[in-house]
């Protein structure tokens, strides 16, 4: 029997240390009419390897930017000695219903002669408080403002969340209810870095920062893009400034395929407001567009940070940062739908999932259900037996024939096109050895092929793809046409996106 002893057991990832290869390599992109401290008009384009990293440049979480509600209650009868005042204030609660909060309760005595010194005093209660409840209050004449807690944002601007009990012949009413509360933006941005973060602890992330345009034509994309000399494999755009429309990811295709021309591909993920969308059976087939570079993003957090943030912002959140960490973390020919790699809850966020106007997924009927991921969106699922949520799948906005139909089919093809474009591109306006005919020579060829496998033959030993074939053309006359034709066929890795499995009694296992 082995010695009592303190074990020690090496983790791992913590340093963050950047990852090799460039695949994982991400963008954010984000439309503001104000600016954290740390981006300005002309420096809009920031480069993070940690949360850390984006809080140091004003991305975060204090709710600064936030605009607080208030509302007002009005001491109308100071009462008599003993006569009680307490105000509440009903929060919207995450998952539905409220949340009573007590501001505190002020017992009036003979030092309150006025309304003005009653109101006084019962603002005292509220600000001694503060510290607990997070709300603030000011009087003037016997007017009581209450100004909301930080966080809440538009929580409040609805309903009837203020109140005012009283006792004996003292009198007070409300006369404001909350009004003018505007959430925090930053603090959505914090969000969506914490979680692809999260997701990809040792994540590469550029952050652009944008007015919000009118009308969206996502040029922004390009500008990222082309800051980050080509290296943004997929990048997250969230418009929460508008609705969710087929139009934008028809848009951001454009802009992706154009770049894809200049040697610079990426795939793309769409979020963007859907708080007006009361049916979700209504949205939009994506299987009718030809937009393969862009995914729909429509799952949301259900009852943690997400859902609480959904509250305060009064407009959908989303989980668009975690699923830009799953693609960022995923090899480039893996679905992030993937069961055993990619559960994307930490038994807190994403634990209870919704959709992005706010149904939980376990208040949708399954055939709902079968009709979005059908339609091609991306959404996150439960598994029954197996703890944490899951994607549905890593569906493009294009019809399920395509090629091109899944994330994974664009990153493979365009890692090899990649691979390619850099192994080939030193032979351009090089000398080639010809036949008397003017056609290459097979050694001419041979070389030509070997250049062009560098990169795939990396792929294949990295499991990115099964095989490839590269066949150079050698019955055109280069000398007439200037040109050489190189055709690569690849094999990918396979999903198993269905599994069909047979099973009965029977009365022996021996042959």
């Amino acid at each position: 029997m082995a010695l009592n002893d303190i074990k020690f057991i090496k983790g791992q990832g913590g340093l963050g240390r950047p990852l090799e290869g460039e695949d994982f390599i991400s963008g954010l992109l984000f439309y503001s009419a104000s600016l954290p401290s740390g981006f300005t008009t002309t420096t809009r384009i920031q480069q993070v390897f940690s949360l850390a990293d984006a809080e140091n440049l004003g991305i975060v979480k204090t709710y600064s930017d936030e605009t607080k509600a208030t509302g007002t209650v009005t001491i109308g009868v100071i009462g008599s000695d003993g006569n009680t005042i307490q105000i509440l204030v009903a929060e919207p609660k995450v998952g539905g219903g409220t949340t009573s909060v007590d501001l505190g309760t002020f017992t009036k005595t003979a030092a309150e002669t006025t309304v003005t010194l009653l109101a006084a005093a019962m603002v005292l209660t509220i600000n001694n408080g503060t510290s607990t409840h997070g709300y603030t209050a000011t009087n003037l004449a016997g007017v009581i403002t209450i100004t909301a807690r930080p966080g809440i944002g538009v929580g409040l601007n609805t309903g009837t969340p203020l109140s005012v009990n009283t006792t004996g012949s003292l009198a007070a009413s409300v006369t404001a209810q909350f009004t003018g509360g505007v959430g925090s933006k930053l603090a959505v941005m914090h969000y969506h870095v914490s979680e692809y973060f999260r997701i990809q602890p040792q994540g590469n992330l550029f952050i652009g920062i944008y007015t919000v345009p009118s009308p969206y034509v996502f040029t922004e994309i390009s500008l990222m893009q082309t800051f980050a000399k080509g290296k943004i494999r997929q990048i997250g755009v969230y418009k929460d400034s508008a609705a969710f429309t087929t139009a934008d990811i028809t848009a951001i295709d454009i802009v992706n395929k154009a770049l894809g021309e200049l040697h610079m591909p990426l795939s793309a993920l769409y979020a963007a407001d859907m708080v007006s969308v009361t049916n979700l059976a209504t949205l939009t087939d994506l299987g009718l567009l030809t937009a393969n570079t862009v995914s729909a993003v429509i799952a949301q957090d259900g009852r943690a940070e997400g859902a609480a943030l959904f509250i305060a912002y009064g407009k959908s959140i989303t989980n668009l940062g975690a699923t830009l960490g799953a693609v960022s973390l995923a090899a480039v020919n893996e679905s992030i739908a993937w069961v055993a790699k990619f559960n994307m809850s930490n038994g807190t966020e994403l634990d209870t999932i919704a959709f992005a106007n706010g149904q939980l997924y376990s208040a949708l009927s399954s055939n709902l259900i079968s009709q979005l991921n059908t339609y091609r969106y991306i959404f996150l699922r439960v598994f029954v037996g197996r703890a944490g949520s899951y994607y549905n799948d890593n569906h493009t906005s294009i019809a399920i024939s395509s090629d091109y139909a899944y994330i994974n089919d664009n990153r493979v093809i365009d890692k090899a096109i990649r691979e390619v474009y850099a192994s080939t591109l030193p032979n351009l306006n090089g000398s080639l050895l010809l036949n008397a005919n003017g056609t290459l020579t097979d050694v001419q060829a041979a070389a030509i092929e070997v250049d062009a496998n560098v990169g795939l033959g990396n792929m294949q030993n990295n499991q990115e793809l099964s095989d490839y074939s590269t066949v150079i053309d050698q019955t055109t006359s280069v000398q007439t046409t200037s040109k050489v034709f190189i055709t690569i066929s690849i094999i990918g890795v396979g999903v198993g996106r269905n599994y069909e499995v047979k099973i009965g009694y029977t009365t022996s296992l021996t042959a």
